[in-house]
């Protein structure tokens, strides 16, 4: 079990990605397990999703950054401390909010 710990982005209610370490990432997209994201009150597939990035770090043009995208993500509250609890043989990712 993987635990990373991510800040809900202000556009994650808008568009239900939260964006996660290229580690993690990577790790997700090897995985032959179909992945699911939990969520208190939710729990639905998530995709790994890269987009090339236009910020100071994309500046030589090979920036990316990943996210975890689905419906469920746009409930998280913004500027969260969130805890990715991941197991990645089973696909699963369990989102732990603050309390």
């Amino acid at each position: 079990m993987l635990h990373v710990q991510v800040v809900v982005s202000r556009k994650t209610p808008l568009d239900g990605r939260l964006e996660i370490p290229e580690s993690l990432a990577h790790r997700l997209i090897t995985s032959d397990a179909p992945l699911v994201v939990s969520i208190p009150g939710a729990q639905e597939a998530v995709r790994v999703e890269e987009m090339p990035c236009a910020c100071a770090k994309g500046a030589g043009g090979n920036h990316v950054h990943h996210f975890l995208a689905a419906e469920a993500l746009k409930s998280l509250p913004v500027g969260a401390n969130v805890n990715l609890a991941v197991d990645v043989d089973e696909g699963s990712v369990r989102i732990e909010l603050p309390t």
